[in-house]
């Protein structure tokens, strides 16, 4: 009888041991997928944002960004580099640059400063005027075409019909330029 007792008492404790890893398994396992699921809610939520002197709003997530959030982060980089005057072009230019790619700085670094030391030499001053935006969301690439007007000193201005193409990149929730490059439309 001693031995039966002994041999039921084993039982009961090896089924309340495989009960507690069971139900130990179980809550790793839905740790585990709550925690997937969270970081997933996490980098997809979108946010609709309407900022100070656009019309439109935009949406953006973490991993993506709507066109017309390119459409506006473009404008506002073009205003950054073409809307200048010979005491604004440096601190616009260094702005600009804390949106470049980093591996893109060094080459966008010499284009900004060469720009800058023309414009201090011959006081320049120049304001871009946008007539036509064409955003390409799977390139990741804004075509803007508009005109330049540029003062040389205190002379009359110089208009110019310019088209300029960026392609920016979107990764965790920000906004960098991989390239801003003039397109020459006589060679097309």
């Amino acid at each position: 009888m001693e031995l039966t007792a002994r041999d039921s008492t084993n039982k009961v404790v090896a089924v309340v041991m495989l009960v507690l890893l069971v139900l130990l398994t179980m809550s790793l396992a839905s740790n585990i997928i709550l925690a997937l699921q969270n970081k997933h809610l996490t980098s997809t939520r979108e946010k609709i944002v309407t900022p100070m002197a656009y019309d439109a709003p935009f949406v953006i997530s973490e991993a993506n960004s709507s066109p017309a959030h390119m459409q506006m982060m473009a404008l506002s980089f073009m205003a950054l580099r073409l809307n200048i005057s010979p005491e604004t072009v440096d601190t616009q230019h260094q702005f600009l640059l804390g949106f470049v790619k980093p591996g893109a700085q060094p080459d966008f670094k010499v284009v900004l400063a060469q720009e800058a030391q023309r414009i201090k030499q011959n006081e320049v001053n120049s304001a871009f005027y946008q007539t036509q935006l064409q955003v390409f969301p799977a390139d990741n690439r804004i075509d803007i075409r508009g005109v330049l007007k540029t003062w040389i000193g205190n002379g009359q201005p110089k208009t110019d019909l310019k088209h300029y193409s960026l392609v920016l990149a979107y990764q965790n929730g920000i906004t960098s330029i991989v390239k801003f490059l003039e397109v020459n439309d006589d060679k097309q």
